[in-house]
């Protein structure tokens, strides 16, 4: 299995790129999940850390579309260097100004993402010069496995961090791995553009909803292909939605510091992703069915989220912590038993031509997607109750198994018979 990734990884030019994407993505997620936990530490409020993610999201919408019509007009290596280079100056300069006022962070998330808008495409679009053709593939998993792994190690490294580090000190770690990241692309050849952007930038806006349109009508025609992308849709937008509302959730589940907490959860639930990344991969080169796996997967989250929500909060002290510790370890194990089987199963399912279409506008239309959800999350979360919110997850997560117990493979099954 990994033999097919060595002519990938001996080529030094996609390392370099790899690197920088691996650096930046860490950091984006690190920086993300540092900035909730400071300002649910000041203000106290769902909806606080709600805006935070709206911050992140509208540079995405506004500024995404014209940002990747623009790479193919400028030197892409030019542009990657510029964007990490700036990108470390914004957090450094936060984490030198961080006394001055918590709420100056949402300057930062906005500044941040909107370089990040002109960064991910040019990375995106820099892959097939820097690639061969028939390994393509295998360059596009490894930049998606980076992508998912990212947001556990991110979510860990926040906790620990600045737990013994303090904030301003994580802050200023992030920021040098944003000048690696930089440094790593300086050794890149020059990625000259392949437009004029006078006569270009027209066309590659309407090239770029193109896509995005061309891709939605490939994903409904095919249930093959749309039932595992609804599925990692709908992944997504529970992930960000339980992460974005996380302070809250472990303030009322474990009722500890939430820097304290963070690291709890992040160390118990990330060994469950590991074990799971693991043990997934086995029962799939076992020829193990990816739905029984999903669907089993969905039950013992559903468990899980109950448990955490309802049971735990009942004990005190080191008890709780200890019955915390395997639930959370479950949690981790689950999400990963879903995302796994249902990324291998939309790559075999969508053809090679399709991949760029259906992979490459993921990030899209999943923040168009987790948008409302997450504002909507905050004001359950303050007006209701934490506890409620997690009961709005869990049966989310009961609901998708019913519906893939019941439904998942009539589905998929009709359309092959109307094929």
């Amino acid at each position: 299995m990994l033999g097919e990734f060595k002519p990938v990884i001996k080529n030094k030019k996609f390392v370099y790129l790899w690197i920088s994407q691996i650096l930046s993505q860490l950091t984006i997620n690190l920086t993300n999940f540092l900035l909730l936990i400071r300002l649910f530490s000041e203000t106290g409020s769902s909806i606080a850390t709600s805006l935070l993610w709206i911050c992140y999201a509208l540079p995405a919408i506004v500024i995404g579309p014209f940002a990747s019509a623009s790479v193919d007009m400028v030197d892409r290596r030019l542009l990657l260097m510029i964007t990490n280079f700036f990108q470390a100056l914004v957090i450094f300069s936060y984490g030198v100004l961080s006394g001055s006022g918590v709420f100056l962070l949402y300057g930062v998330a906005v500044a941040y993402s909107l370089l990040n808008q002109f960064y991910v495409p040019a990375e995106a679009a820099s892959l097939p010069s820097l690639v061969d053709k028939e390994n393509l593939p295998q360059a596009n998993s490894l930049f998606l496995l980076t992508q998912q792994a990212s947001v556990m190690v991110g979510f860990i490294a926040a906790g620990i961090l600045s737990h013994f580090l303090g904030f301003s000190n994580t802050l200023f770690i992030a920021a040098l791995l944003l000048f690696a990241a930089f440094v790593s692309v300086t050794f890149l050849p020059k990625l000259k553009p392949s437009e004029e952007l006078p006569a270009s930038l027209e066309k590659g806006l309407l090239d770029f909803f193109g896509r995005i349109i061309e891709g939605y009508n490939f994903i409904k025609e095919n249930r093959k292909v749309l039932a595992p992308f609804i599925l990692l849709l709908s992944c997504q937008i529970a992930m960000w939605v339980a992460v974005v509302n996380m302070p809250a959730l472990l303030l009322s589940i474990l009722g500890i510091s939430v820097s304290t907490g963070i690291v709890f959860a992040a160390t118990s639930s990330g060994l469950g992703a590991i074990t799971s990344s693991i043990f997934v991969s086995k029962l799939l080169r076992a020829k193990t069915r990816k739905k029984k796996i999903i669907d089993t997967s969905f039950m013992v989250l559903t468990f899980s989220l109950f448990l955490l929500g309802f049971l735990v909060p009942e004990f005190e002290g080191v008890l709780r912590l200890f019955i915390a510790f395997p639930l959370f370890f479950m949690s981790g194990f689950s999400f990963v038993g879903i995302i796994v089987p249902a990324i291998t199963f939309l790559q075999a399912s969508t053809p090679g031509g399709f991949r760029g279409r259906v992979f490459g506008n993921f990030w899209f239309l999943s923040t168009i997607a987790t948008l409302f959800p997450i504002i909507f999350s905050g004001a359950l979360s303050e007006l209701f109750g934490v506890k409620f919110l997690i009961f709005i997850l869990a049966s989310f997560t009961l609901g998708a198994f019913l519906v893939s117990k019941n439904y998942g493979e009539k589905f998929i099954q009709e359309d092959l018979a109307n094929g």
